[in-house]
């Protein structure tokens, strides 16, 4: 009698043990996985807005570039008043003009399909195309007035664009200014996010390892008095 209540004690404490080993084990999956979950937001969050980091200083420095790039094209205008006036070096200025006026056109262009994909307005750049645009009309109505053999039609020439050049550089400097402002206060946005997702993250493992260690310490008071009372 006394020998199988013993077994059955046995075979009791025996179950409990098994039965903690398998709380134990889910716990530490949980942990586990909770930890797993964590790390990979956590990670595809600071992948995405990296990359979104990356591109707001890229079309910041887009929109300077485009910049840069016109007023050395309006330098290339000076340089072939002063400078055109046998046919080759009118046409070396001249082309060298014409090649800045297509690349200010084209990083313009460029700028505003990055500008639209990252919610910058597209339609200030485009104002700024036209604005360009019509002060290349500008220079080419004029041009039609510059005679090489004639030193006195740089002055003609000069008088139909003079300042011509400044509203297009302000709108490329309020451009600019814009486009700083905003990739500045949108990249600060996805670092606060990041650092949001992560202090989120650092609590939910905390508190998890807290109820881990809670239930472990359990378990381990449970199977010592099982032991204890074998």
């Amino acid at each position: 009698m006394t020998h199988s209540s013993n077994d059955s004690s046995v075979a009791d404490t025996r179950r409990q043990l098994l039965s903690l080993s398998a709380c134990v084990g889910v716990v530490l999956i949980v942990i586990v996985t909770i930890a797993s979950y964590g790390m990979h937001r956590l990670g595809t969050a600071v992948a995405r807005n990296e990359a979104a980091i990356d591109a707001l200083g890229e079309m910041a420095d887009a929109a300077r570039v485009a910049q840069v790039t016109f007023k050395t094209q309006v330098q290339e205008w000076k340089n072939t008043l002063l400078r055109g006036h046998n046919a080759d070096d009118f046409k070396f200025y001249h082309g060298a003009f014409m090649t800045r006026r297509g690349q200010v056109q084209a990083e313009l262009g460029a700028l505003a399909s990055k500008a639209g994909a990252l919610g910058f307005p597209a339609s200030e750049i485009d104002a700024l195309k036209t604005l360009h645009s019509e002060l290349d009309k500008a220079y080419d109505d004029a041009l039609a007035s510059f005679r090489a053999d004639d030193p006195l039609s740089i002055r003609i020439v000069d008088q139909k664009v003079r300042g011509r050049d400044r509203p297009v550089n302000e709108a490329f400097d309020v451009l600019v200014s814009r486009v700083k402002a905003f990739s500045d206060e949108k990249r600060a946005g996805l670092r606060a996010e990041i650092a949001g997702i992560a202090s989120s993250m650092s609590l939910l493992l905390w508190a998890v390892l807290a109820i881990g260690f809670v239930v472990l310490f359990l378990a381990a008071f449970v199977a010592i008095r099982a032991i204890r009372k074998y």
